[in-house]
């Protein structure tokens, strides 16, 4: 054979060799591979992912597997994480209630165009557990230190659920969309807890610290006036949507299991669920309301707003604040002192001790400058309703001065028995200076002139007659004598 026979052998060899690969190339990608060459494709198979929900840690049931399904684990959790929380509501018997308001919350988000959140206390604990992940997710010792010292707070507990109607098919509720909303619930075997609200609960609900584990309220909207609420800390809420749902129901299931049964919990799924969600605050600043340039004055009259103002020196964070508090003297005679300024240093202590940021969050009140303003407050007004007496010697002008300020609300009067004796003596202070100079016999004479009985409805009464109502409870529990 010369040389032009072998170069045309050699050729015919080559130009074969060239389009039996080209053509394995081609029927790789009709199959839905790719072009690459066969060492790249051996390499991608080393990293498939096969899901094994069974297992019982989060970080186990995403494995890799050359003969896996999933090209990466991303894609293998979207798929497995469902399965998995499926396993461990299962195991810890809160499937069934939790796939109830799974489906129905499912429901009111895609059917009735509902925007759902959490509320409650819960969502203050979700915002200490978001400042641990921020601080420590690539550091687990610290995670898990920080987080273990988070569960003494106990700040997790039920589930508070709340909707809000679609404004623009619906403006407020009424009998029709009720009825519509029961049928729904029905659906899920939830019913009504409530008259004069929407609150659903399963028929038996789990329970948890005496409580139902799960609840969902229908509202119109949420209020977005400051003087019907209380602080940043306390109106704080999570947007549920259909992607993070499942994980607030892992979480869920995790703290249940651990406060009833000690069950550890899993703080890789914990982390993962925290990347999911967000807090929403409303505007504010140093752990109160910011209502910027316009003061939300409720239901007060302008002379005791005046009063505020004059007080505050017209600073607008403290001036919205006592607005607030004293619009419902509940908050400022109990809530804030037994309930939001105790927590508030729970959590200050925490962060000091497990988080040690130097600036702490913004939705946090300064305690001691609140205290030392509501107490100042609470004697200045006490000192003002003596004023007002004196000058006039009349108690209807006392009682137009306190006109909004609705002291005739029956929670103090119905938890008047778990109040603490700073809760109580607060109460004093405010008419203590008023009785002390009529006399107190002579208070009594006034009191009772006014006749208002004890059978009467608070709803048939007037911001005045309710306050007279209070000091006749006063007197009774000898405040005082």
């Amino acid at each position: 054979m010369d040389y032009y026979d072998k170069y045309i052998k050699y050729k015919n060899k080559y130009l074969n060799l060239i389009n039996e690969i080209h053509s394995n190339q081609n029927e790789n990608i009709l199959k839905g591979g790719n072009s690459k060459s066969d060492t790249i494709s051996n390499k991608s198979n080393s990293n498939m992912f096969t899901c094994k929900p069974n297992n019982n840690k989060y970080n186990d049931i995403c494995i890799s597997n050359k003969n896996g399904k999933y090209q990466s684990k991303e894609k293998c959790e979207e798929e497995c994480d469902p399965k998995f929380i499926s396993i461990q509501l299962k195991k810890a018997n809160l499937y069934k209630e939790s796939l109830q308001f799974y489906f129905f919350i499912q429901d009111l988000i895609k059917q009735q165009k509902m925007d759902i959140y959490i509320k409650g206390g819960n969502v203050i604990g979700l915002a200490i557990l978001k400042l641990i992940y921020e601080a420590y997710s690539n550091n687990d010792y610290k995670f898990k230190r920080a987080f273990y010292n988070f569960l003494k707070l106990e700040l997790i507990k039920d589930w508070d659920f709340t909707g809000y109607i679609n404004k623009k098919e619906l403006t407020e509720i009424n009998l029709e969309y009720r009825n519509k909303l029961d049928k729904i619930a029905n659906k899920y075997k939830l019913v009504p807890r409530a008259k004069t609200f929407i609150l659903y609960q399963t028929k038996y609900p789990i329970l948890i610290y005496e409580k139902a584990l799960f609840e969902i309220a229908i509202i119109d909207s949420d209020s977005t006036d400051f003087s019907k609420m209380e602080i940043p800390m306390t109106t704080m809420k999570v947007k549920v949507n259909l992607d993070n749902i499942k994980y607030i129901f892992m979480l869920a299931k995790s703290f249940y299991s651990w406060t009833t049964k000690n069950i550890p919990i899993d703080l890789d799924i914990v982390k993962k669920i925290l990347s999911r969600i967000e807090i929403q605050i409303h505007p504010h600043k140093i752990g109160l309301y910011n209502p910027k340039n316009k003061l939300d004055t409720g239901e007060l009259n302008k002379y005791i707003v005046q009063f505020i103002k004059n007080f505050t020196s017209n600073n607008i964070y403290w001036t919205q604040f006592l607005i607030t508090q004293l619009e419902d003297p509940y908050r400022l005679i109990y809530r804030m002192g037994e309930k939001n300024i105790k927590k508030t240093l729970k959590i200050n202590s925490f962060i000091n001790n497990n988080i040690k940021k130097k600036i702490k969050p913004t939705w946090l009140l300064n305690v001691d400058q609140t205290n030392k303003i509501i107490k100042n407050f609470i004697n200045k007004l006490g000192k003002k309703l003596l004023e007002i007496y004196s000058q006039t010697q009349s108690l209807d002008k006392v009682l137009e001065f306190l006109d909004g300020v609705n002291f005739g609300k029956p929670q103090i009067q119905i938890e008047w028995n778990e109040f603490d004796k700073e809760t109580k003596n607060k109460l004093k202070l405010i008419f203590d200076p008023l009785v002390k100079y009529i006399g107190l016999n002579k208070f009594i004479q006034i009191i009772n002139s006014y006749n208002i009985q004890d059978s009467t409805k608070s709803s048939d009464l007037t911001n005045s007659q309710k306050i007279i109502k209070l000091f006749n409870f006063l007197i009774q529990q000898k405040v005082f004598n």
